[in-house]
C-alpha cells in the first residue's frame, strides 16, 4: 500500500487531478466555466485591478519578485521573455527596462488597451502583446516555441492543467516562473460581513500553488520556492469599502447590486470620523523552475 501511494504522488497526473479538483469544488467556479467568461470576469474587473497592480502595493511587488528571480541567478540583460497573463503590464513592463524583449500574452480587452496605451506613453519599443488566452494561442504560428529564456506567469488563470504547463516549458529555453495564492487570502471586513451576507463562514481561499510546485517535481526540473505574507491597512470612505468589498466579492462569483445595498447598511454603524479600516493578509507562493 505505501509503495503504491508513493508511485502516485511521483505521476504528475495525480498532482494535475487533485489540482483539477480542488479548482472545480472552488466558489469561483461559479458563473465562469468558460474561457469567455473568464475573459468577462477579467474585463469588468480591469479598473480596480489596474488601480492595485500598477500601484504602489503592485510596485512593491514587482520589485520583490524581480530581486527573488535575480538572487536566484536569473541574468536578465539581453534575454527574451514571455509573460502569461500579462494583465496592465506591470510585471511585462517592469521585466522589458531589463530585457533584449518581452512578449505579453494577455486576452482580456480591456486590460491589452491598458497595456497598450502604457507601452506608448512611457515609449517601450520592445514589448509585444498578443491577445489572446494561454490555453488556444497557438505557439507555433506565434513564433513562440523554444523562443524564451525565461516564461513568466504571475498569478495567470491561464495556468490551469498540466497541459498549459508544458505549453509554458514548450516555450523556455531555461526558466519558468509561477506564482500564485498559497492558501490565505483574507479581508478581515469580508470575513466579518460574509455571515450576514450568506449566512456562513467565508470559504477558504483556494491553495493552487502547492499543486504546480508538486506538478513541477513531478517533471524532475530544478526548483527553487518561497512563501510569504504580504499585509496591507487602509482607511477608506464608505463609498470605497463598498466598491473595494464587491470587486473582492466578484472574485467569488458574488455580484449583484443586492449585495452592494447590503454591505452600505452593515458598513455603516463601523463608520469612525468618516472612515472605515480594512485589513488584508494575502499569503503567496513562487516557483522558479530551470530545464537541464
Amino acid at each position: 500500500m505505501g509503495d503504491t501511494r508513493f508511485n502516485q504522488i511521483k505521476d504528475p497526473l495525480f498532482w494535475e487531478k487533485a489540482w483539477h479538483e480542488d479548482r472545480e469544488s472552488s466558489l469561483f467556479r461559479q458563473g465562469r466555466k468558460t474561457l469567455q467568461d473568464t475573459i468577462d470576469f477579467w474585463n469588468k474587473r480591469a479598473g480596480s485591478f489596474q488601480k492595485n497592480v500598477m500601484g504602489q502595493k503592485g510596485d512593491k511587488r514587482v520589485k520583490r519578485v524581480l530581486h527573488w528571480l535575480e538572487m536566484q541567478g536569473v541574468d536578465l540583460a539581453g534575454k527574451r521573455v514571455l509573460d502569461i497573463g500579462a494583465g496592465p503590464g506591470a510585471f511585462s513592463l517592469a521585466l522589458a527596462q531589463h530585457c533584449r524583449e518581452v512578449v505579453a500574452l494577455e486576452p482580456a480587452e480591456a486590460m491589452v488597451e491598458f497595456l497598450q496605451s502604457e507601452i506608448t506613453r512611457q515609449g517601450y519599443n520592445n514589448v509585444r502583446v498578443i491577445q489572446n488566452t494561454w490555453e488556444e494561442v497557438d505557439i507555433r504560428q506565434e513564433g513562440l516555441l523554444d523562443q524564451f529564456d525565461l516564461v513568466f506567469a504571475s498569478m495567470s488563470p491561464g495556468i490551469n492543467s498540466l497541459d498549459t504547463i508544458n505549453k509554458a516549458l514548450d516555450c523556455s529555453k531555461e526558466y519558468f516562473y509561477y506564482s500564485s495564492f498559497a492558501g490565505q487570502r483574507e479581508s478581515d471586513l469580508l470575513k466579518s460581513l460574509w455571515p450576514a451576507l450568506y449566512g456562513e463562514s467565508l470559504p477558504p481561499w483556494p491553495g493552487q500553488v502547492i499543486y504546480v510546485l508538486n506538478l513541477l517535481y513531478t517533471l524532475k526540473l530544478e526548483l527553487n520556492f518561497e512563501v510569504w505574507e504580504e499585509r496591507s491597512r487602509a482607511e477608506l470612505t464608505l463609498p470605497e469599502a463598498v466598491d473595494s468589498l464587491m470587486d473582492e466579492l466578484r472574485m467569488y462569483g458574488k455580484e449583484s447590486s443586492k449585495e452592494g445595498e447590503e454591505l452600505r447598511a452593515l458598513l455603516e454603524p463601523s463608520i469612525r470620523d468618516g472612515v472605515l479600516i480594512q485589513e488584508k493578509t494575502t499569503r503567496l507562493g513562487q516557483i522558479l523552475a530551470r530545464k537541464a
